[in-house]
């Protein structure tokens, strides 16, 4: 028996050692940084930063030549003829027709040849457009990183929050419990009914159910914690950032400012510029394009083991092709509308999202100043409602007040402890939400 014993506490002891091994402290920084390293949006994200690149060495290739090689062997197995004059009687005769060999049995060639645009609007037009598309697409990214940064800022609140519920539900659930532990003994010695212990059992049991649920939201916001920032779901994770206080409200900033330091912002009036490129494409369309090439050629025949030996020969040539659009049906004047349009749009994008700023400024600043206020209010109300906890659970152990006003007094301290961490998470979420809207995001 003893033996089984010492198995089980061994067996505990290792278990205990592997949780602990198992187990990551993160702070908030540590946090951010894994996010960074492993969230796979910022990995699709990434590869679209890297395509816009390629996009753009594609362009570039436009303006270089295109260089080919070809060559060519031909055995002929069998001979072919056509019939020929070959001589002619002498003083003026006939001529005389004779079935000539006019192949070889080996055939050898090869060849070189270069082309190269010397203007061509469309190409130019296209390595612009693939250059503001790369700046388009970096700046894509540093939006979605930012974004991606508060998110997991506003997480890593929301697990810490939901981690301080469980731990107030559960000192309340402590709570309720002595009270009926005290009443229980207070009934068996005759100095308080069978209602007040039911009460208190009642009231005890009733919070139970509060504290699994509050475990349960917990462990789900901490798998959504773990998938953001890639942490395997078998670590442990402890979280260790504390506030000794808390961040003072911003300051205001000029809305040029502002525009000036958004990534989306600045993704848009870059393809406003793009549409300009556009434009310009759509106006090269009229204009000629003009091509050169060189080429070089040898080859040779021969007969039996000869390859080159019987024959040989060798080309060069040089070309230049100049192509004047005249008539398309139309089509080149549409896209220069399209373009036209194109600018017009993006031209109301911007003033949409200038808009769309500057009310998201004003929102948020309004969460701001009335989530400070609440902290203020939230705090006396909690420490009040503490101290009122504290000689609530004095009288009654003293017997001066019912188990019914504890119970109303440790809610009350509950609830206000409940709403001070409320007041804080929506400040901090408030002013992430303010770093991210002023372009001040990490």
């Amino acid at each position: 028996m003893r033996q089984w014993i010492f198995f089980g506490i061994l067996v505990f002891f290792i278990i205990g050692l592997a949780a602990s091994a198992n187990a990551e402290d993160y702070d908030l920084e540590k946090y951010l940084a894994k996010v960074n390293t492993n969230n796979l949006d910022l990995a699709l994200a990434a590869k679209e930063l890297e395509l816009a690149k390629q996009y753009v060495n594609q362009a570039r290739s436009a303006f270089f030549p295109v260089i080919a090689a070809q060559g060519g062997y031909n055995r002929n197995f069998l001979e072919t003829t056509q019939t020929m004059a070959v001589a002619s009687v002498p003083g003026g005769g006939p001529l005389i027709w004779d079935d000539v060999v006019n192949n070889y049995d080996n055939e050898l060639s090869l060849a070189v040849g270069l082309n190269q645009t010397i203007f061509d609007a469309g190409s130019i037009a296209g390595y612009r457009q693939a250059k503001k598309g790369q700046s388009i697409q970096g700046q894509a990214y540093e939006a979605g990183r930012q974004n991606i940064a508060t998110i997991a800022k506003k997480m890593y609140l929301q697990n810490q929050l939901a981690r301080n519920l469980v731990t107030i539900l559960e000192a309340s659930e402590e709570i309720s419990r002595d009270i009926y532990q005290s009443t229980e003994r207070k009934f068996r010695a005759g100095a308080a009914t069978e209602l007040d212990l039911l009460m208190a059992e009642v009231d005890w049991k009733n919070r139970s159910p509060q504290t699994i649920e509050a475990r349960k939201n917990a462990d789900m916001a901490m798998i959504a914690f773990k998938k953001l920032a890639g942490i395997p779901a078998s670590e442990t994770v402890i979280l260790t950032e504390s506030r000794e206080s808390l961040p003072s409200l911003p300051e205001d900033r000029t809305i040029n400012e502002i525009l000036a330091s958004r990534p989306d912002y600045r993704a848009l009036v870059l393809s406003r510029e793009l549409a300009d490129i556009e434009k310009q494409a759509a106006l090269g369309t009229f204009l000629p394009t003009l091509t050169a090439g060189f080429s070089y050629g040898l080859g040779g025949m021969g007969n039996g083991s000869s390859l080159i030996g019987d024959y040989d020969y060798s080309v060069m040539k040089l070309n230049l092709t100049l192509n004047v659009p005249l008539f398309t049906g139309g089509y080149r004047l549409s896209k220069v509308q399209e373009a036209k349009l194109g600018q017009e749009k993006a031209d109301l994008s911007l003033a949409k999202k200038r808009d769309t700023i500057e009310s998201e400024l004003s929102e948020i600043r309004l969460r701001l100043n009335e989530a400070a206020e609440r902290i203020n209010t939230a705090q006396l109300t909690e420490s009040m409602a503490a101290r009122a906890a504290e000689l609530s659970q004095n009288a009654y152990a003293n017997g001066l007040v019912t188990q019914l006003s504890v119970n109303q007094a440790v809610d009350n301290l509950n609830q206000a402890s409940l709403g001070f961490q409320n007041a804080i998470y929506e400040y901090l979420v408030a002013w992430y939400d303010w770093e991210l809207a002023a372009g001040l995001g990490e």
